[in-house]
């Protein structure tokens, strides 16, 4: 069953006529339908209510930092925590009482404000997203622009606000079990971690580049610009902790030697020649 059908699915189950009730417009996305069926108000999120035939009851109303809805007629309505549905039987059950007869009121989130999750590391771009519902870890990375494929093995989950437990997923693990994986919660921290070499001296560009499968130390300094015509290409050293490793490039790039892989954290250096 796809993420898509599992989500109007229990929404359907769970919510049964209030979810129906809600008005949707022709050629709604079923999956925005069940997403907003599952999701619980709170602080900052903006709601569209439309009482039908009381154009002046109708509009945006804000949720307030202590969870309150304040409405015309009935004033502060408690909300948070709360489906569209149930705020819409709230706030009918409210106007029902004296205000407005037979009243039929649809509720709705316009801005999603509420529910933040933080997206760090590799990705396109980087930074706050809020949650429209039941949101996987691949959703939210698709969010954030995708992940840089290059140097990434493994994607970090914190909950509770960045304060919690750390759960570490392998990469590859994570797309073979599609968007169905793992859900976030608000105050999540998701972390894509990039495994990276650095390549310094007389190269083109010097700085540091993704660590992906088959990097040696030639194409780590083809990477990084090429080696400057300066550079010193019979002693090329590789830093790798405490350990200093000399090769000869020039006669890597002849076919006389064995190119050298790299780990995470290498650091190439090319020296400039003295000659």
């Amino acid at each position: 069953m796809t993420i898509r059908v599992l989500l109007f699915a229990i929404a359907t189950l769970l919510l049964g006529t209030p979810l129906r009730a809600q008005a949707q417009e022709p050629g709604a996305d079923p999956m925005a339908v069940a997403r907003e069926a599952l999701y619980c108000v709170g602080a900052g999120d903006v709601l569209a209510v439309q009482v039908f035939g009381e154009a002046t009851l109708s509009g945006s109303y804000p949720v307030s930092l202590a969870g309150g809805l304040d409405f015309p007629l009935i004033g502060l309505v408690e909300v948070d925590g709360r489906t569209t549905a149930e705020v819409s039987a709230l706030l009918r059950d409210r106007l029902a009482q004296g205000f407005v007869r037979n009243p039929y009121v649809t509720v709705s989130v316009t801005t999603y404000a509420s529910q933040p999750v933080q997206v760090l590391g590799a990705v396109s771009k980087p930074g706050v997203y809020f949650l429209h519902g039941p949101t996987t870890v691949l959703e939210i990375l698709s969010l954030a622009g995708g992940v840089d494929d290059q140097g990434v093995d493994e994607i970090r989950i914190t909950h509770g606000g960045g304060q919690g437990d750390t759960v570490v997923l392998p990469y590859e693990q994570l797309l073979a079990q599609g968007a169905g994986s793992i859900a976030l919660a608000a105050g999540d921290v998701v972390f894509v971690p990039q495994s990276l070499v650095s390549v310094v001296g007389c190269v083109g560009k010097p700085g540091e580049i993704a660590l992906r499968e088959g990097l040696t130390v030639s194409r780590a300094i083809a990477a990084a610009g090429g080696a400057l015509p300066t550079a010193y290409l019979r002693k090329v050293w590789i830093l790798r902790g405490d350990q200093r490793t000399a090769v000869n490039l020039r006669k890597i790039l002849d076919g006389k030697e064995t190119d050298h892989p790299l780990v995470a954290g290498d650091r190439v250096i090319v020296n400039e020649s003295v000659f």
